[in-house]
């Protein structure tokens, strides 16, 4: 079973992985003049996956790119009480070659993106 699986799409073995949780604020969440937060939390833990692949080839790289390419996506990951599928969006992705080679099929790259919850 692949770690991540994104609308059906198993992903090659993720190199790190990290599941950060965090709140949403509503704009009217401010400090007032002594300096205490007046906070309107609107929700709790969202999901945000980071992800890093390192030394794929040129076919995972195309793999992970596609299945990341949607709006909108439903992903399969783990979480500490077991695997989750929530609606999520691929964020910033940045690539980079590793090892070049006339040869295509020698080539390395790495990935690195986040993956946020709608």
């Amino acid at each position: 079973m692949a770690i991540i699986n994104i609308d059906g799409v198993d992903l090659p073995r993720v190199s790190n992985y990290k599941l950060p949780r965090f709140d949403l604020d509503s704009q009217d969440t401010n400090r007032n003049e002594l300096g205490i937060l007046q906070r309107d939390r609107i929700r709790q833990g969202i999901y945000k996956i980071e992800l890093e692949w390192m030394g794929i080839t040129s076919s995972q790289l195309h793999l992970i790119d596609s299945a990341i390419e949607p709006v909108e996506l439903n992903v399969t990951f783990p979480a500490p009480t077991g695997r989750k599928t929530k609606t999520m969006y691929a964020g910033d992705r940045n690539v980079e070659m590793i090892k070049y080679d006339d040869n295509p099929d020698l080539i390395r790259w790495n990935i690195s993106f986040n993956l946020v919850e709608y």
